[in-house]
């Protein structure tokens, strides 16, 4: 092998060393730790009476640096998603909107993780680019908006969802949850409180209804 091949075939080697330890250090900036010992960070979005039936035992955080997401059960049947978006703190209501009959087909991340895999529902989320100045939602043509929610600090809705996805204010799809089982009921609040920015979705395979909402302090 003469020095020229050897140049061409060592300079190769090189670039891929370069690029796969370039992407595995960028994953490992953009992963959530998994946080399993410590249940209180956001049991304060649940009212004094609810919190006795939260399990503390069984719940999960997905913790970065600028945003957490805590996932809690309530009463066995009910599952509780409560994400913190810290760079939304000023975002504002009216510039978020739920939007339906979105076609979500074709969302796949080249560069991201899938939280709660295998479950209900698979969350997956973009590591390329996240959340800086809004967010809205989309749902697609099978979800349907059984009834809109909104207050001072929080909106939403009530209804059943099959594929729902988080985009930015330019569009782009950064989150998608897709439950595989199909429609599952939902209550879904976009929340302003306690100095930041939260989505909190309650979600069962059980039948309830929107009075759910009782069990949060949203104040």
């Amino acid at each position: 092998m003469n020095k020229t091949k050897k140049l061409i075939i060592s300079g190769t080697i090189a670039i891929i060393v370069c690029y796969f330890s370039y992407r595995i250090i960028r994953y490992e900036r953009n992963m959530y730790h998994i946080e399993m010992s410590n249940y209180k960070p956001y049991l304060w979005v649940f009212n004094d009476f609810a919190k006795k039936d939260i399990n503390t035992k069984i719940f999960v955080g997905c913790v970065r640096k600028r945003d957490i997401m805590y996932n809690y059960i309530y009463k066995n049947d009910y599952r509780i998603c409560i994400w913190e978006f810290k760079d939304l703190s000023n975002s504002e209501f009216k510039n978020m909107n739920i939007n339906q009959n979105v076609n979500l087909d074709d969302i796949k991340f080249d560069f991201g993780e899938v939280l709660n895999k295998k479950s209900s529902p698979e969350i997956s989320v973009n590591f390329d680019h996240f959340f800086k100045h809004g967010i809205n939602i989309n749902l697609d043509k099978y979800s349907k908006i059984e009834k809109r929610i909104e207050s001072t600090n929080y909106k939403g809705f009530f209804g059943k969802v099959n594929k729902m996805a988080f985009s930015d204010e330019t569009g782009n799809n950064l989150v998608l949850f897709d439950y595989p089982e199909g429609l599952e009921t939902n209550l879904f609040l976009l929340y302003k409180g306690n100095d930041s920015f939260y989505i909190i979705i309650v979600h069962s395979p059980m039948p309830f209804n929107e009075k759910i909402i009782n069990i949060l302090n949203l104040t």
